[in-house]
């Protein structure tokens, strides 16, 4: 019966000290980088939610999404920030945005050498996925290209 008793107790301490180190080893091991493969880059964590870096290359998913709202995107250029008719607006960045859907902002340069943050909401799963005055908006607000208030 002592026997039973001092096994049974043995096993409770075991588990505790295991429970309370997490089953971590207590020696920390140093991670030795190869010189073949380049040193890891530590990257902010994403939050759910945030935006991405600004990003200047426009990859062609992004254009043509861009590109298939074009009119829209010069319509309400035309009349938040007084842009003719004729300008053809062009992306100069661009950063995507996780919510329901993805939003794409994007900075667009207008006439007088400032930029105007565009946002287009793509919803891929709604159907029909056509363009509409819905998803595009453009924000009063004029900024530089590398502002960091946007």
């Amino acid at each position: 019966m002592q026997t039973k008793t001092i096994l049974a107790l043995f096993c409770t301490i075991v588990i505790l000290l295991i429970g309370h180190n997490d089953g971590a080893p207590t020696v920390e091991k140093k991670i030795v980088a190869d010189k073949e493969t380049p040193a890891a880059t530590h990257k902010k964590p994403k939050t759910v939610g945030s935006r991405t870096e600004w990003k200047t290359h426009i990859d062609a998913k992004t254009t043509k999404l861009f590109n298939d709202h074009k009119a829209i995107v010069s319509k309400k250029l035309n009349s938040v920030h007084k842009v003719p008719t004729s300008f053809n607006p062009k992306p100069a960045k661009y950063s995507t945005q996780v919510v329901h859907g993805i939003l794409y902002h994007f900075l667009v340069q207008i006439p007088n050498n400032k930029y105007a943050h565009v946002t287009i909401v793509s919803r891929k799963w709604k159907k029909p996925n056509v363009p509409t005055d819905e998803n595009v908006t453009v924000r009063e607000q004029l900024y530089g290209l590398n502002d960091k208030n946007i």
